[in-house]
């Protein structure tokens, strides 16, 4: 990613012999997709257990997962009976299952039969996380592929470091949705358990940064390698491309927590601080937006008031959507 250009090459060991892998889903009202995800993790030569935790969907889901079983005895599903959230759902389904390693795979998303082996054997060992070039697609099944989340110009493998997960999780214009945080890594339980880490569950908006970020706090050894086969999905209608003013919110406070502990330990402090900056900004427009909606201009005007020093970015992002209409408009 040139946005963050620090990026350290490394040279590999050798990879562990025979990783067992956990592999963790997490969905709600998936039934168009999510039969193909499990699928797709049964088929990993790596994996002794698939954990789908079904998080409280009214549709066929449950059904549709059950359907994907191989008959291997490494499906396991878990029902919620009400809706928890994707970082529940994550932290449920690691404590359930046994593996060494554990892997995350969205419900939308599918992997390539031999990912997590090219994984292994690219990265060797050495390291606490793992995570491969992600292949953005249209449609399940689809994988032709259209970007990838690390630009041309970055060679892999390399190290992320904390500066390089927060910075690499700034908006940007020229790609949309390309957050470093988006990468869906192999970790090593141990290192999980050893540091008492796990997704915070306050949050449906950036807990994967926030628990990546911890990790590289605590020392994990994050490697990221090219693409080996996980496939994202990209709909408008999926839970990362929308959030309420609350979601961003208390995500915004998750970063002030994290920015207070780099600082006590000497980190990165500016780095953080300027990403919770952005997130608190967008926290700003987004509430304002809401304001809008319920109240009026009369609602916007005093909701960029209550806003402070970020009422500016509001008014600013306000004008710059309305010239861009316009001028799509002409």
């Amino acid at each position: 990613m040139s946005h963050v250009p620090s990026m350290e090459a490394i040279t590999l060991t050798q990879p562990p012999a025979s990783p067992d892998v956990s592999v963790i889903i997490t969905v709600k009202d998936g039934a168009a997709t999510v039969g193909h995800a499990v699928a797709s993790a049964l088929a990993q030569a790596a994996v002794t257990e698939v954990v789908v935790v079904d998080d409280g969907s009214q549709d066929d889901t449950p059904q549709v997962v059950t359907r994907a079983d191989d008959g291997s005895g490494r499906l396991k599903l878990i029902r919620l009976d009400q809706n928890q959230g994707p970082a529940h759902g994550r932290n449920l389904g690691i404590a359930s299952s046994t593996a060494s390693f554990i892997c995350i795979l969205d419900a939308d998303d599918f992997m390539a039969p031999d990912r997590l082996e090219r994984m292994f054997s690219i990265s060797g060992d050495g390291w606490d996380m793992v995570a491969d070039d992600i292949i953005f697609t249209e449609g399940v099944g689809d994988t032709d592929g259209y970007d990838r989340l690390f630009d041309e110009d970055v060679t892999l493998p390399r190290t992320i470091t904390l500066s390089e997960m927060v910075l690499g999780n700034m908006p940007r214009k020229d790609r949309h949705r390309r957050e470093l945080g988006f990468v869906k890594p192999i970790v090593r339980r141990q290192f999980l358990n050893d540091h008492s880490l796990s997704y915070d569950e306050t949050l449906r908006l950036g807990e994967d940064v926030i628990l990546y970020s911890r990790a590289l706090l605590a020392g994990a050894r994050f490697i990221a390698v090219e693409a080996c086969g996980y496939f994202a999905v990209e709909r408008s209608d999926s839970l990362s491309s929308s959030h309420s003013s609350d979601d961003l919110g208390r995500f915004a406070n998750a970063l002030m927590a994290l920015e207070a502990d780099v600082a006590a330990v000497g980190g990165p402090t500016g780095d953080v601080k300027t990403y919770r900056r952005n997130i608190q900004q967008r926290y700003a427009l987004c509430k304002a937006l809401d304001a809008k909606r319920a109240d009026g201009w009369f609602g916007f005007v005093q909701a960029c008031r209550e806003a402070g020093q970020d009422g500016g970015f509001v008014v600013r992002e306000l004008v710059l959507a309305k010239l861009a209409t316009l001028a799509r408009g002409r």
